[in-house]
């Protein structure tokens, strides 16, 4: 038995990319087909519709939502949202996690501070941040930024003391120095960290502006969902959860074609086999 798998592991290796990428997509297709299909003859037959509705119903109400308008300015203020607190807070903790790696003082002061701000839930926060600036797009701005500085600050903090020093000696010997040594030799150095951090971030960032909708707002998918919920649209509310993943796979894919382009020089294996 363990010699038969080992040559179907091997035949597996051994087949072209192309081939192997088709039949992944095609057994992809096949279980999100079936699972819908299993779902459509649910609904009806042996569970009530209201409860799950069908995917026949939720595509229309989609049309329906998109034909009125109603989806997409929704969809536009959540967008919003995202699409400014996640690069400030993004772009705020990357730089402080470099700051922090760079200076042992600076990080001896603040580094337990950030610690136990982090320890409070966003949450519990929203609802301040929703007093201080609105029920507006910018209480939700602000929680999207806090959160995404923690998840960036972290991992970029962690990349700079996990860095090897004796790369940033031996720049500086090879008269490195200032901008050169950060953008030419740190930062390449930390940026799987930094990809990491960011590719983290984009599904909370996600989250909390829609949790600040829940809690208050008068636009946004969480409202959207929430206002659904309230009156028994069933549908409706799967059309927002639909428009949710859709933009945290959009986001992810985005910064994975931009993590390929930057970290193109380091040699990455999908699968290690060891054969005894």
């Amino acid at each position: 038995m363990m010699a038969e798998s080992d040559e179907v592991g091997v035949s597996e290796a051994s087949w072209p990319y192309w081939t192997r990428s088709l039949w992944i997509n095609l057994l992809r297709i096949g279980v999100v087909g079936g699972f819908f299909l299993l779902w459509e003859m649910a609904a009806g037959r042996w569970i009530e519709p209201f409860l799950i509705s069908s995917p026949s119903r939720i595509f229309s109400s989609f049309i329906a939502n998109i034909q009125s308008g109603t989806l997409i300015g929704h969809t536009w203020v959540t967008l919003q949202e995202i699409g400014i607190g996640f690069p400030l807070g993004a772009i705020s903790g990357i730089s402080a996690g470099y700051l922090f790696g760079r200076s042992r003082t600076l990080a001896e002061i603040f580094e337990p501070i950030i610690i136990a701000l982090y320890g409070v839930p966003r949450t519990a926060l929203a609802p301040l941040f929703i007093v201080w600036l609105g029920i507006g797009i910018w209480s939700k701005v602000g929680v999207v930024l806090l959160l995404t500085f923690f998840l960036n600050f972290f991992n970029t903090y962690a990349g700079m003391k996990q860095m090897d020093r004796e790369y940033i000696d031996l720049a500086r010997l090879m008269g490195a120095k200032g901008h050169t040594l950060t953008f030419r030799v740190i930062l390449p150095a930390v940026s799987p960290y930094i990809f990491t951090g960011l590719k983290t971030s984009i599904p909370f960032s996600v989250i909390v502006a829609v949790v600040g909708e829940f809690i208050a707002s008068t636009e946004g998918i969480g409202f959207f969902i929430r206002l659904s919920a309230g009156i028994f649209r069933t549908a409706d509310v799967f059309v927002g959860i639909i428009v949710l993943m859709s933009m945290v796979i959009f986001m992810n894919t985005i910064a994975g074609l931009i993590e390929r382009r930057v970290l193109q020089w380091q040699t990455q294996t999908e699968h290690v086999r060891i054969q005894g």
